[in-house]
């Protein structure tokens, strides 16, 4: 997984850098304003069923073709009505800056073509059959870098954020098509049943407003700097928070791979997952501090892969180098939670942790710019990760470890 996540990173840093240098901060700003509506609305497309599927299937590997069934069927009629919401909230929030069509555009490729890739790759997590895992993200990532390089070798017009969204809605589409009947073929032919997703609305509820709260604290930074910076600041700020993106593949590298371990081992309550949390707890601290270090020294390059214009996105670097010991650390504890039956508790931890930031934004960046935007952040996710460590050391001092006693 660590091999794939790499080279997937590796794609995406370099179709990263194609487009930041070939769009420029204004209209990659324009984009990455788009992107991060769409990254808001992302996890309510599918109700979290993607991760239902896995929970499931992880215990009992029998009834993968039903929840991959029902995880495509939610996907379809959830992200339609998405993509009509993510070009209000656009209409409403970006209007000056992101035009209707744009938003479209960007929100069905993200939100029904991309997404059945989740779904797909997650199957194969289910299964722990993650090679297969690694390849979808890979051909995903391989495609759009190629679809990105095009666009700008052949464009004769200056590039735009509306031509790039076309061409990532054109390669998501066909990865898609293929992905799926690929999934179909391995895994088996996908079923429905109403009644079983009705019973999983509240599990898939709880995963979608977890994830939904951790990319609105994760991206709403951008969106509110979106409003009230311009889309040059955005383009710098994104930049630099996208590197870090970049370098934490080895991270969600790990969470992919143990997540159906931990779903497992959830089986026995909270001990049951913490055990397995406590054992990459260290190397994960340390793979953290040194990337917090590197990007720190290593910041002035940025210039150098991205271009000169993109000096201001130095300073925001090294004001961001310390949020590798924050992600991973929230990362590392909401899996504990969610793995031993308390998504709903850590989603509850993640919405008020985006309602942190949002207060945050809406009052410093107005005055401070992209500082107010990286303060919003640090404190949002200091809050979350203060939150989850205490919730998870209370309930592991009320419950007794028993195997077998799921969710005491």
């Amino acid at each position: 997984m660590l091999g794939g996540t790499a080279t997937t990173t590796a794609l995406q840093g370099l179709q990263f850098l194609i487009l930041a240098r070939g769009l420029g901060p204004t209209e990659f700003g324009r984009f990455a304003a788009a992107g991060s509506i769409t990254a808001l609305l992302m996890p309510f497309s599918g109700f979290g069923f993607a991760n239902v599927m896995v929970m499931r299937a992880a215990r009992d590997p029998g009834v993968l073709p039903l929840y991959f069934g029902n995880a495509l069927a939610m996907m379809m009629g959830s992200g339609s009505l998405l993509v009509l919401l993510a070009a209000a909230a656009a209409q409403l929030f970006l209007s000056a800056e992101v035009p209707l069509v744009l938003m479209l555009v960007v929100a069905a490729s993200e939100l029904l073509a991309a997404k059945v890739i989740d779904i797909c790759w997650h199957a194969f997590i289910a299964r722990e059959q993650l090679h297969f895992t690694s390849q979808i993200m890979g051909a995903q990532s391989a495609c759009r870098l190629g679809f990105a390089a095009g666009y700008l070798w052949l464009v004769t017009s200056p590039p735009t954020a509306m031509g790039w969204a076309w061409c990532s809605l054109t390669s998501n589409i066909l990865v898609s098509a293929a992905v799926l009947a690929w999934t179909i073929r391995t895994v088996g032919r996908p079923h429905f049943d109403g009644r079983v997703l009705r019973t999983e609305l509240g599990a898939g509820g709880s995963f979608a407003v977890g994830i939904s709260a951790k990319g609105f604290y994760t991206d709403a930074d951008k969106l509110f700097l979106a409003r009230y910076g311009g889309p040059e600041a955005v383009g710098h700020y994104t930049v630099a928070f996208r590197v870090i993106q970049i370098a934490l593949a080895p991270i969600r590298a790990l969470s992919f791979a143990l997540q159906a371990r931990m779903f497992r081992a959830g089986e026995a309550g909270i001990h049951g997952s913490l055990r397995v949390t406590l054992k990459i707890l260290g190397p994960l601290s340390v793979a953290a501090s040194v990337l917090a270090v590197g990007f720190y020294a290593t910041a002035p390059l940025l210039t150098v892969f991205a271009g000169a214009k993109y000096q201001g996105s130095v300073e925001v670097l090294r004001a961001l180098c310390l949020l590798p010991l924050l992600l991973a650390a929230q990362a590392l504890l909401a899996d504990t939670l969610a793995s031993s039956g308390y998504q709903r508790l850590a989603a509850i931890a993640e919405v008020g942790a985006a309602i942190l930031i949002c207060t945050l934004c809406v009052t410093v960046i107005p005055s401070w710019g992209w500082r107010g935007a990286a303060l919003g952040t640090y404190v949002s996710q200091s809050w979350l990760v203060l939150t989850m460590g205490i919730a998870i050391w209370r309930l592991s001092r009320s419950q007794v470890a028993r195997p077998g006693d799921a969710n005491a």
